[in-house]
């Protein structure tokens, strides 16, 4: 279900089943796997590739352009796995030029609100960012 007030992109891609909140703003060259759960209030933006079953809650801001005074609008990526919950008013950016332009986030994490994840970091499997834990850009966590 999408709500009326949400804005998709016609050039994204949702999955059929993909529940979109209030207000939520998601841009073309975003494509949201099946079984995942936009909260309101939430601007994905692309590319971004989110894979299945994700809850993404209310005001989290994803997929937008990496905060890198060297970035000058390169095409660049985000790549979230599944089963991921991303609380209220997290901000994911995706990758820059120099960093390989790829932010990544694996599979079955827990990241609370509030936390930022700069721009070409990486994310492994079954990790939890605690509210208002930050990485600053270029940042390896591995699984657990």
């Amino acid at each position: 279900m999408i709500h009326p007030t949400a804005l998709i992109d016609p050039a994204a891609q949702l999955a059929a089943d993909v529940v979109v909140g209030p207000y939520s703003v998601i841009g073309a060259d975003v494509v949201i796997g099946a079984g995942s759960r936009i909260g309101s209030h939430c601007l994905i933006e692309g590319p971004t590739r989110i894979g299945q079953r994700n809850q993404i809650h209310g005001c989290a801001s994803i997929g937008t352009a990496p905060q890198d005074k060297k970035y000058v609008g390169q095409p660049t990526e985000l790549h979230i796995g599944d089963d991921n919950t991303i609380r209220e008013f997290v901000t994911i950016n995706r990758g820059t030029d120099e960093g390989g332009g790829l932010t990544s986030i694996g599979n079955d994490n827990w990241i609370m609100a509030y936390v930022h994840i700069a721009h070409d970091c990486h994310v492994g499997n079954h990790t939890i960012f605690a509210n208002c834990a930050s990485l600053a850009g270029h940042v390896i966590v591995e699984d657990y």
